[in-house]
C-alpha cells in the first residue's frame, strides 16, 4: 500500500474543505462568479474589430452569428455585471451594424451571403437588446425577415437558415446548398422580432403559429389536409404526444431524432429542444398558457423533463443524449422564462425548481472554470465559443429565478 505523507493528506483535506466551502455558498453567488469568469474569457477572444471568430483554427473568420449571440448574452448580463462589458458590447454592435447588407440582412462568410435568415435573426436580437437606438438597422432587419417568411405551401409561416449555406459535394469541394424552412430558425426569427418589439397584431405572428403547429405531434390541431396527405405518402402520420420536431417537411432525411412506432402508425419523433422552442415561440406569438397547443407541448415536457441529457435522444455509449445539449438548455431556459414559471411539476408528482437544477448542472460541467464545451461535437458544439455564448444566454434567464 502506498504511504500518504502528512503534507499530502493535509493538502487533500484543504482542497476538500475549499470545495465544500464553495458548494456551501448561495447558488446565485456561484452562478454570478461562473458567469463573470466565462464572460471575461469570451472578451479575451474578441477580435480588434469587435467580432468573434468561427471555423477551424487555420480558417478562423469573423462570425456575425457568434458575435450576435455573445452581444445578446453580455447585453443582458445580470445586474451590475453588464456595466463591466459595456465597452466590448459597444464595439461588437458597431461591427455588426457596419456589416449589415443593403437588403437589411446580416450574413456569414466574406460576402455576407450565407445563413442570412439565421444570422439576421440573431443580429436583430442583439442590436434590439444592446443598441435599441439603432432604429434603421432594426427596421431593415425586420423587413428582411418578414420578406423571407414563406407565405404559402407546406412550410407557410416558416423560415430557413438563409438563401444558402456552405457545404461540400461528394468530392469534398466547397458548394453552396439551399436551406429548408425549420422550427429552429423560425424560432430564432420570432425571438428577434419579439426583442425588437414587433406588435402582436403583425401578420408575421399568425403565420408563425401556422408553421409551428405543423411541427407538432398533436393530431387535433395539426390537421392540414395537404400536410397529412404528404406524410401519408412517406408512410408517416401526425402523432399525439404533444412534442415538436424539426420541420414541417415529409422528407424523412430532414428529421434529426428519427421516427417512432406508435401502435399501428409511424410518426416523426418529438425531441426536447424543438418542444421547448415551440412553447416559447407560441408564447411570443401571443398564445396563452391555456391554449391546447401550448398545453400539449408542456405535457410532453412533464413526461420528459431533464437537465442531464437531451430528451428524444437515447442514452448510449456514443453519448447520443449529449448531442445539441447546450442548444437544448437555451431553448429550455427561454421556454420556462416565457411561461414565467419558477417551479414546474412533472407527471411523477415532483416539483422542480428548474432554474436551480439547470444552474447546478451548468456549474458541474464548466471547463477550466471559464468555458463550456460539449463532449458530443454535433451541431458545432465542440466549439467553446458557441457553447459558452449559449450558456451565458441560459444563465441570463436562470438567474431571474434563482433567489
Amino acid at each position: 500500500m502506498r504511504k500518504i505523507s502528512i503534507f499530502g493528506l493535509a493538502l487533500a483535506l484543504a482542497w476538500g474543505s475549499a470545495a465544500a466551502a464553495v458548494q456551501d455558498q448561495p447558488l446565485e453567488k456561484r452562478l454570478k462568479e461562473a458567469y463573470e469568469r466565462a464572460a471575461d474569457w469570451l472578451v479575451e477572444q474578441q477580435d480588434k474589430d469587435g467580432a468573434w471568430m468561427s471555423g477551424p483554427k487555420d480558417q478562423r473568420a469573423p462570425s456575425l452569428a457568434y458575435t450576435a449571440l455573445i452581444v445578446t448574452a453580455l447585453g443582458e448580463a445580470p445586474g451590475g455585471v453588464d456595466k463591466k462589458y459595456k465597452s466590448p458590447v459597444e464595439k461588437a454592435v458597431a461591427f455588426l451594424v457596419s456589416k449589415q447588407n443593403t437588403d437589411g440582412s446580416f450574413g456569414e462568410g466574406p460576402s455576407g451571403s450565407f445563413l442570412k435568415v439565421y444570422t439576421t435573426s440573431l443580429g436583430l436580437m442583439a442590436i434590439s437588446i444592446a443598441a435599441p437606438d439603432q432604429k434603421d438597422a432594426i427596421g431593415n432587419a425586420r423587413g428582411y425577415l418578414k420578406n423571407n417568411q414563406l407565405k404559402e405551401g407546406l412550410a407557410k409561416g416558416g423560415l430557413g437558415y438563409g438563401d444558402q449555406e456552405p457545404g461540400r459535394d461528394e468530392k469534398g469541394r466547397p458548394v453552396a446548398r439551399p436551406t429548408i424552412p425549420n422550427l429552429s430558425t423560425t424560432g430564432f426569427a420570432a425571438e428577434g422580432m419579439k426583442r425588437s418589439g414587433l406588435p402582436k397584431d403583425d401578420p408575421f405572428w399568425k403565420l408563425v403559429v401556422e408553421y409551428v403547429e405543423r411541427c407538432q405531434n398533436n393530431s387535433e390541431t395539426n390537421d392540414d389536409p395537404e400536410f397529412v396527405a404528404k406524410l401519408k405518402e412517406q408512410g408517416l402520420s401526425v402523432g399525439d404526444d404533444g412534442g415538436l420536431f424539426y420541420a414541417a417537411d415529409p422528407d424523412r432525411s430532414v428529421h434529426k431524432a428519427g421516427f417512432v412506432k406508435v401502435v399501428d402508425k409511424e410518426v416523426i419523433k418529438s425531441y426536447g429542444s424543438m418542444t421547448y422552442d415551440g412553447i416559447k415561440t407560441y408564447i411570443y406569438a401571443g398564445l396563452s398558457k391555456d391554449d391546447p397547443r401550448v398545453k400539449a407541448a408542456v405535457d410532453w415536457v412533464r413526461k420528459n423533463y431533464s437537465v442531464e441529457g437531451h430528451p428524444g435522444f437515447p442514452f448510449d455509449d456514443k453519448r447520443t443524449h449529449l448531442q445539441g445539449l447546450f442548444y437544448y438548455y437555451l431553448m429550455m431556459a427561454r421556454a420556462f422564462d416565457a411561461l414565467g414559471e419558477k417551479t414546474f411539476k412533472t407527471f411523477d408528482g415532483k416539483e422542480h425548481e428548474w432554474a436551480a437544477e439547470l444552474g447546478e448542472q451548468l456549474l458541474k460541467v464548466q471547463k477550466e472554470q471559464k468555458m463550456w464545451v460539449n463532449e458530443n461535437p454535433r451541431w458545432w458544439e465542440s466549439d467553446p465559443l458557441l457553447v459558452t455564448s449559449y450558456v451565458l444566454n441560459v444563465l441570463n434567464a436562470v438567474m431571474k429565478y434563482v433567489p
